[in-house]
């Protein structure tokens, strides 16, 4: 079970990832290029959202707890560096 709770933040990640690409692709072949910054602007401050609730629920000194902060405050960096891509990016070449 904490072996769980540990993962929980590159978890969370891992799905932001997969949404970022699947919106991307299916904005792209469907047309829709400029709802894909907007669409994963949202799932970037949802996936945000859950790494940093993770974040100050898990700040104790217990140590698996540490860690899962620890882990989720990396995975929430990666999340916010990967959802400012497409606005800086065009999503469909």
């Amino acid at each position: 079970m904490s072996a769980l709770r540990i993962a929980a933040g590159v978890a969370i990640w891992a799905l932001h990832f997969t949404a970022v690409y699947g919106i991307t692709t299916l904005a792209c072949a469907r047309g829709f290029p400029g709802a894909a910054p907007w669409a994963i602007g949202i799932a970037t401050a949802v996936a945000a959202l859950a790494a940093a609730v993770l974040v100050v629920v898990n700040l104790r000194t217990d140590f698996t707890r540490w860690m899962t902060a620890g882990i989720a405050g990396f995975a929430l960096v990666g999340i916010l560096w990967q959802g400012l891509a497409p606005f800086f990016v065009t999503p469909c070449v």
